[in-house]
């Protein structure tokens, strides 16, 4: 837990559920307590399915919720929202019970879509929705899609430690996604091309 105390940020998956939920919760409590921001991956389809009851009370330390179509889309299900657009269902997420006061960022991929951005602060019946266009790859430059939705979290991330805006923060995103789409493997390339 000491090292907890370093942290600028905390960032975990659902899969941890399946390996630790008490320490998961131990750790999302740990953040709440030292305002230490939390970032969450909704991770898989089949966590949503079986694992909801664990899920749901992580969502409530979460500062970041990252979730790609299919787990957003699981998500809805769950909510009774089944066939709802990806916004609305951002937005619910957005809106769900949080045990701090400061706002919560809701970030869906949708592939070659544009990337949903939902901000809620709790307590508001207002989320601020945007959608960040991507640049189309062709059919040729799509070579394994493996590591796309881990990238981009860790593009993200990499510009939030940094205290980055949201926008910048999404760009850096797309961009290393992009990059880990056109190689074999969840393989980077020798030297980024990206600045903010």
């Amino acid at each position: 837990m000491a090292q907890l105390d370093k942290a600028k940020i905390i960032y975990t998956t659902s899969f941890f559920i399946t390996s630790n939920v008490e320490a998961l919760m131990k750790v999302a409590n740990y953040a709440n307590e030292k305002s230490i921001p939390m970032g969450f991956n909704l991770s898989a389809v089949f966590l949503l399915m079986f694992e909801l009851n664990n899920v749901l009370p992580c969502l409530e330390y979460a500062d970041y919720i990252f979730a790609n179509e299919d787990e957003a889309a699981e998500f809805g299900k769950t909510q009774g929202m089944e066939g709802a657009d990806l916004k609305d269902i951002a937005k619910v997420i957005a809106k769900w019970a949080k045990k701090s006061a400061t706002p919560r960022t809701v970030i869906v991929t949708y592939g070659a879509k544009p990337v949903i951005v939902a901000i809620n602060t709790p307590g508001s019946d207002d989320v601020q929705v945007t959608e960040y266009p991507l640049a189309e790859l062709t059919k040729e430059q799509i070579v394994d899609t493996n590591g796309a939705g881990d990238a981009f979290v860790g593009g993200f991330m990499s510009q939030l430690y940094q205290d980055k805006d949201i926008k910048t923060c999404i760009e850096a995103g797309i961009y290393l996604s992009r990059e880990v789409v056109q190689r074999s493997g969840c393989m980077f390339p020798e030297k980024l091309e990206w600045s903010a």
